[in-house]
């Protein structure tokens, strides 16, 4: 009897201990006359027998990846290569397989682990089988694996892995199916269909066919994908690769009406053997329906929202992939907004950027629908970013005066920071008992933020434009690879100095290796707990700059370091990695600052260089401007969130629901003292949340979509680097990136620049020349590719790159 391989027909559904989840299933299927494509499961036996043979335990290593190298890098024992030799070569000579994990914790009946490990397509050959399967006995302690099974309750010590070795189809269409259906009546069958293999609608890189049919086949409702790509094998050799589909056959429907109706009566039948609703991929080659494998579905809870498909956005604006400059401008602008504003959040966090579009009223030119459009039912919809002139356009002539005023600007830009910073201090020394009085506050704090924006737009942002461009052409001349952001070194403003006392923090904790390894893992309350000193340095850091928020551009959703000191804790944790070194003094910061001032100077005429100088000065002001501002209205809606906390207290209402209410809304419920006729709207906008996230990543994802398997954006900092691709989502994903990775991210704000001190390049699916991502990577020297669209989506953790910022491109390296 073999010890380490078993095929299809030898595992039941109760062997998942053995042969994992999914192999467990293509057992049981198997065992039921379904149509799968033979193949084999190398048991999870085999894995220990791997592991323990190359003396490797996951307590040995200190991290991960070191972890992941050692399994990748041992040999499989002799007795184990025999029997998966053996099997291989019976199912015929260079068989094409795939390769998939299959760990004793997958695919059950309240988790389903999808895509937590590695599957490999088209696999030639035993050597590739080989290398193919110690690269998925090394994915089972991946990051995303490892904090999946964490954050699913599944204890990673008690998890092995089997490997599923499965004959490839070379199917001409593919998809999932869900036996009932996620996103509507649960009753009906949900199909998704595309060309090629299935890879392309699991990994979600098209848009494919949908069919809605009920439980005798019959089709209810279709929706014709735009399906632009299809995978298909490589030619001759491992691998696959994605073409584009003709315009002709994207039209089509890639399955005919007797297909969908066979295919969904077979999902009939595995839903009847298992007994449950079940989510399965299937694939069609000749006529024939073969299942890939299948899966209890996980999502079909009654406190979970409700799924959309292109049927629900019908009936809403369709958003076109963004080209050019306005690519930029929408990219820039999904930066600040990377999830949908609640109508509260939209009339205060997005109050900021509507002074832009106030201010551009001004001088004649309007952005049609605003800034951040939103409907009465608190559906957020992207920005257009078409413009259109009005009747001020000749007041542009004295704008462009005004803002060429440098001298004038300082004095405005100082003067209405200083008085909004007073008004500040002085609304949020109050507190408010009474329901009508909690709501002036509110409209005090709403007018404020405007103030603060609009004044910052007009005295500094504005201004910075116009003099970056004059400033970065003088540089260029000096050093071609220099621009108006390397004279902002040495400079003191907010984002700088919380750096250099981030620095300072990393230089003590350094000192104590068991200090150092409580702030790696423990919480800010543990930590402060037992180290009583270190706690007291903390609170100092917070005292001063615990305004420092997550979303900067969100009033109500946002939070603060000193409202959750565990985020600060998480910004922490990078920059001690290399403790701090990274990060410049001021002392250096301050000696490259003169030493390029000093270029400059003997390059240019005395007169030229006193020019220069002023441009340069003010260039640095504005900068200190455009930071303290920042800093002070995530201040003002830290005070804001107080607020509407009391408000909630007073009315019984709770906060998220309070967020479903526009600004007029609330004022008006407040000035008379009764919100019970509000009850109903906010019901009303609660029901249609789900809705609106999902339709605002849908704009996002279309918006985003870019061609082919190309990572191309705006070099946004100089020079290239090659480095290992780390994917991180948010605060609580900064643990991952290590010293010489490539950061790749959707977004990044303030809270996530000591990242930059161990990055050596980043590439950010949003953002633009002029977002927080750029002047940080200028600031840093390191190359940044931003505006991707899909990076995020394109790359893996662990893709090794070449990060060109010359040319705006990513490249994965072989």
């Amino acid at each position: 009897m073999l010890k380490y391989i078993l095929s299809f027909e030898e595992i039941k559904k109760e062997d998942i201990n053995t042969a994992g989840g999914k192999g467990a299933n293509l057992g049981e299927m198997t065992a039921a006359g379904i149509n799968i494509p033979k193949g084999a499961v190398i048991l999870a036996q085999a894995y220990d027998k791997y592991m323990s043979e190359n003396d490797i335990y996951p307590e040995k290593y200190e991290n991960g990846k070191e972890l992941r190298e050692a399994i990748v890098n041992a040999e499989i024992p002799s007795e184990m290569k025999k029997e998966i030799e053996a099997f291989y070569e019976g199912m015929g000579k260079d068989a094409r397989v795939a390769v998939r994990s299959s760990a004793t914790a997958e695919d059950l009946d309240d988790a389903s682990f999808a895509g937590q490990q590695e599957t490999y397509l088209n696999v030639i050959g035993r050597n590739d089988l080989f290398e193919k399967i110690k690269l998925c006995y090394a994915s089972l302690w991946g990051d995303r694996a490892v904090s999946y099974r964490k954050n699913s309750g599944h204890d990673k010590e008690k998890v092995a892995l089997a490997v599923v070795i499965q004959e490839m189809v070379e199917s001409e269409a593919a998809g999932v199916m869900f036996t009932s259906d996620p996103a509507g009546d649960p009753e009906n069958i949900h199909i998704n269909a595309s060309y090629g293999l299935g890879e392309a609608v699991v990994s979600g890189i098209v848009s494919p066919d949908e069919y809605i049919c009920d439980r005798e086949g019959k089709l209810i409702m279709e929706f014709i994908g735009s399906k632009e790509t299809e995978i298909l094998y490589k030619a001759g050799k491992e691998g696959t690769i994605r073409i584009p589909v003709s315009e002709e056959r994207r039209k089509q429907r890639v399955l005919g009406v007797r297909m969908i109706s066979a295919l969904a009566k077979e999902g009939i039948r595995i839903e009847k053997h298992y007994g449950h609703p079940m989510d399965i991929e299937w694939a069609v080659k000749d006529g024939k329906i073969y299942i890939l494998q299948a899966r209890s579905i996980t999502t079909l809870k009654k406190d979970e929202g409700k799924n959309f498909t292109e049927a629900d956005f019908a009936s809403y604006p369709k958003v076109e992939a963004a080209k050019g400059s306005m690519r930029e401008a929408v990219l820039f602008n999904m930066e600040k907004n990377p999830t949908p504003y609640y109508p509260l959040d939209h009339d205060f966090g997005g109050f900021i950027g509507e002074q832009k579009n106030i201010l551009f009223t001004e001088i004649g030119i309007t952005f049609v629908g605003g800034m951040n459009p939103i409907d009465k039912d608190g559906i957020s919809y992207l920005a257009t970013g078409k413009m259109k002139l009005n009747k001020n356009i000749f007041s542009i002539f004295g704008m462009l005066k005004k803002v060429n005023n440098i001298d004038n600007n300082i004095r405005c830009a100082d003067a209405s920071l200083e008085k909004c910073r007073r008004e500040y201090e002085e609304e949020s020394k109050h507190t408010y008992t009474d329901i009508k009085e909690t709501g002036k506050a509110l409209k005090r704090m709403h007018d404020l933020i405007g103030r603060t924006s609009y004044d910052r737009f007009l005295y500094a942002l504005f201004p910075n434009a116009l003099e970056s461009n004059k400033v970065t052409k003088v540089l260029k001349k000096v050093d071609s690879e220099r621009n108006a952001y390397d004279i902002l070194e040495g400079l003191n403003y907010v984002t700088a100095d919380i750096n250099r006392a981030m620095k300072e923090l990393c230089e003590y904790i350094i000192k104590d290796k068991r200090m150092t390894e409580s702030v790696m893992k423990d919480s800010y309350q543990t930590i402060s707990s037992a180290y009583p000193e270190l706690g007291e340095k903390l609170s100092e850091f917070i005292q001063e700059y615990g305004s420092k928020s997550d979303f900067n551009c969100y009033c109500f959703v946002a939070e603060t370091w000193r409202e959750n000191p565990d985020r600060f804790i998480n910004t922490l944790r990078p920059m001690l990695k290399d403790g701090g070194k990274s990060v410049a003094t001021k002392e250096e910061s301050i000696e490259h600052y003169e030493k390029l001032m000093q270029r400059v100077k003997k390059a240019l005429s005395e007169k030229k260089y006193a020019d220069f100088e002023k441009r340069v000065n003010a260039l640095r002001h504005y900068h200190y401007i455009r930071e303290a501002t920042q800093y002070l209205w995530e201040s003002e809606f830290e005070y804001c969130r107080k607020l509407l906390k009391k408000l909630s207290e007073l009315t019984k209402i709770s906060y998220n629901d309070l967020m479903f209410l526009f600004e007029k809304e609330l004022y008006e419920a407040c000035e008379k003292g009764d919100f019970e006729e509000k009850k109903k709207l906010i019901a009303a906008r609660k029901e249609k949340r789900a809705f609106a996230e999902a339709y605002w990543d849908k704009c996002m994802k279309d918006a985003l979509a870019g061609e082919g398997d190309t990572v191309k954006g705006i070099g946004a900092s100089n020079g290239s680097v090659k480095g290992k691709v780390c994917i991180v989502h948010s605060s609580e994903e900064f643990y991952k990136l290590e010293k010489g990775d490539i950061l790749v991210c959707t977004y990044t704000d303030p809270e996530w620049t000591p990242l930059f001190a161990l990055a050596a390049g980043v590439v950010v699916d949003t953002g633009g020349t002029l977002s927080h991502a750029a002047i940080v990577a200028r600031e840093y020297n390191i190359p940044a590719v931003l505006a991707t669209g899909d990076a995020t989506l394109k790359l893996k953790d662990g893709d090794r790159v070449l990060v060109d910022a010359s040319t705006g491109s990513v490249t994965i390296l072989a």
